[in-house]
């Protein structure tokens, strides 16, 4: 019995993606809800909700970036040189993030402020280039070959910027605003959480809005369009189906914040689940597969071996984090 590499590289960085999402989603989602959070020792209690997790979770995006570089050489050279901006500024949006993180617990009282306000500066930049390059990414690639046969990105510095790609830059930012609500409520105190839940309805409705939005925009779009065909078409639209359904429980006060959460987890990976089947299995879409852009297969095995040591750690590590400080947040025993 033999397993295609290529395959199993893809599982990997398909699960690191999805889990990054997830779980860097929600604390982004912190920093972008923080400029309606008005009372400081609020804000205090909301930023301590993600203080035990927030850099453990950005390993996942750590692992995905690594995998795909030992996995896939040819599409991170690729995604690199097409994507040189929004990565940039997504790094350096994320480091101000850690920056003020620490900076704003340790400053002086008069200079708290500025660091609150990097730290939802830096949320805001992040969260958009992330769902600016997924839309990107899903419009695909100009690929060019040379006289030897190599491919390589053949576009400009600027093509990742489109209509499509801010609509889903916006809908990645309300979907991160959606999971903070339910993260803050289910580890805040009652002021947090009332507080939260009072955005519950309409960050729903917002969400709601950009799903139809980049729906109709892909139906509308030439570079889009021919990719709802046979059983992407039946993904895409039974991933939307399902999600809406889970929204309209959303709306239900009876929901509580654990429930809430863990269906907007489950929304995300509905997410995945379209968004992927729209590429698979190019890597770089529209014309270069997995098998293209792979590595020798001694260089994926090599790699395999080690990962396969390493994510159990990994895992194991992050997963003690969340059970030791599960639960609510102790005011004054923040950070």
């Amino acid at each position: 019995m033999t397993f295609d590499l290529s395959v199993v590289w893809a599982l990997v960085i398909l699960v690191g993606v999805a889990v990054y999402i997830v779980a860097d989603g929600f604390d982004l989602g912190v920093g972008i809800l923080l400029p309606f959070v008005k009372q400081e020792a609020i804000q205090d209690e909301f930023i301590d909700s993600i203080s035990p997790v927030w850099d453990g979770n950005e390993t996942w995006l750590i692992l995905g970036g690594a995998a795909l570089m030992g996995a896939f050489p040819l599409a991170y050279a690729v995604i690199l040189e097409a994507f040189t901006f929004p990565i940039v500024v997504m790094l350096f949006a994320l480091i101000l993030r850690g920056v003020a993180f620490e900076f704003r617990v340790h400053s002086p009282v008069g200079h708290k402020r500025i660091w609150t306000i990097a730290f939802i500066v830096g949320s805001y930049l992040a969260a958009l280039m992330q769902g600016m390059m997924a839309g990107a990414f899903l419009e695909g690639f100009i690929i060019g070959i040379t006289a030897q046969g190599t491919h390589f990105f053949d576009g400009t510095d600027l093509d990742w910027i489109s209509p499509f790609s801010l609509l889903t830059g916006v809908g990645l930012m309300v979907m991160f605003t959606v999971i903070g609500i339910f993260w803050g409520a289910m580890k805040g105190n009652d002021v947090l959480k009332n507080l939260l839940i009072s955005f519950k309805k309409p960050m729903i409705f917002a969400l709601i809005a950009v799903l139809v939005a980049i729906l109709i925009a892909m139906l509308f779009s030439s570079k889009l369009m021919p990719l709802l065909t046979g059983l992407r078409l039946y993904l895409v639209i039974g991933s939307m189906i399902v999600i809406g359904l889970v929204l309209l429980m959303l709306l239900r006060n009876t929901t509580s914040a654990g429930k809430g959460f863990m269906l907007t987890v489950f929304i995300m990976i509905c997410g995945m689940v379209g968004y992927t089947s729209l590429f698979f299995p190019y890597i770089i879409p529209p014309s270069i597969t997995l098998e293209m852009a792979a590595s020798a297969a001694s260089s994926q095995m090599f790699g395999l071996v080690g990962t396969l040591i390493m994510l159990p750690i990994i895992i194991f590590y992050l997963s003690w984090t969340y059970f030791v400080f599960r639960g609510k947040v102790v005011v004054g025993e923040g950070y």
